[in-house]
């Protein structure tokens, strides 16, 4: 997924999670967009905070939120809308609902349906409804590493509805507006005609749709991260491997075989699941993790490297999974795109400081609700002792301090045996992402 200039047309996804404040939002709003995605082979999901039961324009003598749920469910089929949760918080008063409470809704369910992009209304709630943009924000806080795209409308839209209605539409200019697309407001209508109870003949919402006409405009409230296209981040592993594979091919082992000082402290008392050593290398780690009942994902730049690590894992008769792949992009490898991980372990792999926060922050992506992130990295004091000889690939705390989409446990220096078992100082990270595991344990 990538964002673009305006006109770039429907961005690339696989799971949309679209998060709106109130049944008809999907439909009266996203609904020429959703569309769009359902149609480009997407699965789209929508997650709903109220049910809608206290607007004014009820048409029904049967309980509003009880019609409007079935609505919403006529709606959803209509748009190609694959899943819907409708909970239950008082419409009307999603601004005095604590924010915290609301992102935990929205992790929970990005996190089942392995979402790559949230779509939601704009930041001023296009109508301004404080329900509308309570929900935005609950998104954006609730899913720090996933993109969120957001439905606009152009000023000149806005600005004709306000004065022929004396409405309160927010609106963007040319600047604000990232992508155009081509829409088709068929399936759109139709799914407007399922909510009844809403008056969908209103003549604010027709007058929009024909102020648009065949197009939406919408914006990154959160762009995807700058990835490397699948060129540039194969180039990239060549020449890491370049530099990595005579030494692995040379005969006998580059570093030692004991896993890493940190791992065994910090993960030995873990329940064991499924684990990602990205920078795998020959493997001490992975086949540690192995043996103890993990089921392992090893990543590296080196096919000779993971060549040695399948040879010592069939030596024991484990069973460790290997990807040869650029550690940034390694979430794009086939085979690999929508799984999380319990355990994400980067152990002496030092990136140039132009690369480390892409590189911590897809270490962080993989991880599902409640997995944890070790990092442990040569301090900067270790220069010319252990590891690269630029010092500015070696760590200090401060480099480890802010990465986004985890709580650090604890965050500190560590003196003792490093990968090559030599005494020297060590950065180590404890971090674990926010929610409640939802996978059962390896067995």
């Amino acid at each position: 997924m990538s964002a673009g200039a305006p006109g770039d047309g429907l961005p690339a996804a696989t799971s949309v999670l679209a998060v709106c404040a109130h049944p008809d939002d999907e439909s009266f709003g996203l609904g020429a967009v959703l569309t769009r995605f359902a149609v480009s082979g997407a699965r789209v999901s929508m997650l709903c905070f109220t049910q809608g039961e206290a607007s004014t324009l009820g048409l029904t003598d049967r309980p509003l939120g009880e019609v409007r749920r079935e609505e919403l469910a006529e709606a959803a089929a209509v748009l190609g809308v694959a899943r819907v949760e409708l909970l239950d918080y008082p419409d009307g008063g999603l601004p005095k609902v604590p924010l915290e409470r609301l992102a935990r809704n929205v992790a929970t369910a990005a996190d089942e349906v392995a979402a790559d992009l949230l779509v939601v209304f704009d930041e001023g709630g296009i109508t301004g409804h404080p329900d509308h943009v309570r929900a935005t924000e609950a998104a954006l806080e609730g899913a720090p590493l996933t993109p969120v795209l957001a439905w606009s409308l152009p000023r000149e839209v806005a600005d004709a509805l306000n004065a022929e209605f004396g409405a309160g539409f927010v609106g963007r200019g040319a600047d604000g507006v990232d992508l155009r697309l081509n829409v088709d407001r068929g399936i759109q209508r139709l799914a407007i005609a399922c909510h009844a109870s809403q008056a969908t003949d209103n003549p604010v919402l027709r007058r929009r749709l024909e102020l648009q006409g065949d197009a939406e405009t919408l914006r990154w409230l959160r762009p995807p991260p700058a990835t490397p296209s699948g060129d540039t981040a194969e180039a990239r592993r060549r020449d890491v491997a370049a530099q990595w594979d005579p030494r692995y091919g040379a005969g006998g082992r580059v570093f030692t075989t004991e896993p890493s000082e940190a791992l065994v402290e910090l993960v030995s008392g873990l329940v064991p699941g499924r684990a990602v050593d990205l920078g795998a290398g020959e493997g001490r780690n992975s086949l540690w993790l192995a043996r103890r009942g993990w089921r392992v994902v090893a990543v590296d730049a080196s096919r000779v490297a993971l060549d040695r690590l399948e040879a010592a894992a069939a030596d024991e008769g484990l069973a460790v999974e290997t990807v040869v792949a650029d550690l940034t992009g390694y979430l794009d490898a086939e085979g690999l795109a929508g799984r999380r991980f319990d355990l994400a372990l980067l152990a002496y792999v030092h990136p140039a400081p132009d690369e480390r926060d892409a590189l911590l922050e897809t270490a962080a992506r993989a991880l599902a609700p409640g997995g944890h992130l070790l990092v442990v990295g040569h301090h900067r004091s270790a220069l010319g002792r252990s590891g690269p000889p630029d010092p500015a690939r070696l760590y200090t705390t401060d480099d480890l301090r802010r990465v986004v989409g985890v709580e650090v446990i604890s965050l500190g220096e560590r003196t003792g045996a490093n990968d090559a078992r030599d005494e020297s100082t060590d950065v180590v990270l404890w971090a674990r992402r926010p929610g409640e595991p939802t996978s059962a344990p390896a067995p």
